[in-house]
């Protein structure tokens, strides 16, 4: 599984892609990489316990399951593609950091 080529993908496609069979494959990729990715993101976000970053970082990880779960009303299919991969692309940042252990 290669995350990065699909998010790279996702936005090559951008907004001008017509739903089809590999764009919808491209989407249900995204949407289990947000599953894989979530939840060593939200271990990251709760071992910075509780600041204000860690804060952001839980509630970022929230909205990308949120997203991964179904189309939000009003937002096309393509929107919700780039979105998908924005957040695939957001919780790869948290998945590769540290957490913080206290001390």
């Amino acid at each position: 599984m290669d995350v990065t080529r699909d998010v790279r993908l996702a936005g090559a496609v951008g907004l001008s892609q017509p739903p089809s069979s590999a764009v919808e494959a491209l989407r249900d990729r995204l949407r289990g990489h947000i599953a894989m990715l979530a939840e060593p993101a939200e271990a990251y976000g709760r071992s910075l316990s509780g600041g204000w970053y860690g804060q952001h970082v839980l509630a970022c990880v929230a909205s990308a399951r949120k997203a991964a779960t179904g189309v939000e009303p009003g937002i096309r299919i393509d929107e919700e593609r780039l979105l998908l991969a924005e957040y695939v692309k957001t919780l790869l940042m948290y998945t590769g950091r540290k957490p913080r252990h206290s001390a």
